[in-house]
């Protein structure tokens, strides 16, 4: 093929790629344990995230967000239209135990039934309770009405354990 009939088709190509590409896609991250999210529960006022771009913090705006922790055991609940951040992690003294829990652990998520990706926060120091922390994320997209079930299963060589929590969606409005 001439050089002068290449140069269009392989733009045209990398075009092509760049609009398929994952990365083209509406990425939105929560990747700090410092941002403020309210708990997704009936009494939680609404949270909205603005839109901090090359942040590190928040790459994309949440219109309406809750945070999950599934160490806790209550009643979940979010509102149609509502992002939400399920999570667990461990917390650990030193920073070596956290590293740790980090290699030998590995955490996975499901909700609904159906397995989801998990974003891993490191280690991190948290200076108010003077420890060392790593976070297993999760971040839906707004849900259907309903009742939803999010799973989070650890394996390790000393075996597998599951903890099951609920999450009911209600219409907004």
């Amino acid at each position: 093929m001439e050089p002068s009939r290449l140069a269009p088709v392989m733009f045209s190509a990398c075009a092509l790629l760049a609009i398929a590409s994952p990365a083209a896609a509406d990425v939105r991250d929560v990747d700090s344990l410092g941002v403020p999210v309210g708990a997704c529960q009936a009494a939680a006022s609404d949270v909205a995230l603005p839109s901090d771009p090359g942040s590190g913090v928040n790459d994309g705006a949440f219109p309406h967000l809750c945070v999950a922790a599934l160490p806790r055991a209550v009643a979940f609940q979010a509102s149609t239209g509502e992002w939400i951040l399920f999570r667990i992690g461990d917390s650990e003294a030193t920073l070596a135990g956290c590293q740790s829990f980090e290699s030998t652990v590995t955490v996975s998520f499901s909700l609904d039934g159906q397995a989801v990706g998990v974003d891993v926060l490191p280690c991190q120091f948290r200076p108010g309770p003077g420890d060392y922390f790593v976070d297993y994320r999760f971040l839906s997209h707004p849900l259907a009405p309903g009742a939803h079930t999010l799973m989070a299963t650890f394996a390790s060589t000393s075996g597998t354990d599951a903890l099951t929590r609920t999450i009911t969606v209600l219409p907004e409005g």
